[in-house]
């Protein structure tokens, strides 16, 4: 199993919390199963191969879809959460109400005590085309008890968190089993890492720092939404509707003792 020094190395936050926790799961932009592209065959270990689920108009200014982002090059954009220079990449924009979503499973379901983490980085939703679906958009990720991936509608079928940003929101929100949504984080374009720590079988920890100045939030208790006891066995990353902005994923890992 490889490791992740150069994600280490980024800041001291939510990810680096649990290092001293053994890796059970990871992956990341590097690995060489990417060499030719974000593709359904995974990398990493740990995880089950992704599938790759997208929606745009079939003719016209319309687009969506997946890359490798080498971010010392045209994707600099992505950098924020670059390990080794690379990113996945995601778009979604154009003329129709155009989605991007990549899901996969865990080999294991995520177990009380464990840590799921990873890094995302996303834009202000700006228009690329005078006439760009008025759509509100949104880029994010759902845990999710089953792994329902045949259609884009299913991002967050049994989901039992969702967190991400949204047009007209300034702050992250997060969807679980509380009715408070607003998370009081800025969304930031230098990106955040995210820490969800299950505490119970329908409890977690939640941790997130913003990369541009280091600040850690944590919020610690919230409930889970969804199916009481439900295992968390897949996650589902998301653009839809993200406009002119591409959206950046990367270090996907699940610490913790294992059962």
């Amino acid at each position: 199993m490889k490791t992740l020094p150069l994600l280490i190395a980024l800041v001291t936050c939510s990810l680096c919390a649990h290092a001293a926790d053994p890796i059970l799961a990871e992956d990341d932009a590097t690995d060489g199963a990417y060499k030719t592209g974000w593709k359904t065959d995974g990398g990493g270990s740990g995880f089950t191969d992704w599938v790759l689920q997208s929606v745009h108009a079939p003719s016209g200014d319309s687009y969506s879809g997946y890359f490798i982002a080498d971010t010392a090059g045209a994707n600099a954009d992505g950098a924020a959460v670059a390990i080794g220079g690379k990113a996945f990449g995601m778009f979604a924009n154009g003329v129709s109400f155009e989605v991007a979503e990549a899901f996969r499973g865990l080999k294991k379901p995520l177990a009380v005590g464990q840590t799921f983490s990873f890094l995302m980085k996303s834009g202000d939703f700006v228009k690329k085309f005078a006439t760009d679906d008025p759509g509100a958009g949104s880029v994010g990720i759902t845990l999710r008890t089953g792994n329902e991936s045949a259609s884009v509608d299913d991002y967050n079928k049994e989901a039992r968190f969702e967190f991400g940003s949204y047009a007209g929101k300034p702050n992250y929100q997060i969807y679980d089993g509380e009715t408070t949504q607003d998370s009081g984080i800025p969304v930031s374009d230098g990106g955040v890492t995210v820490s969800v720590t299950l505490a119970t079988a329908d409890t977690y920890d939640l941790e997130v720092t913003t990369l541009a100045d280091k600040k850690k939030t944590t919020l610690k208790g919230r409930k889970l939404g969804g199916q009481a006891g439900g295992a968390i066995g897949s996650f589902c990353i998301f653009d839809r509707n993200g406009e002119k902005n591409d959206a950046f994923f990367n270090g996907f890992q699940v610490t913790g003792k294992s059962e």
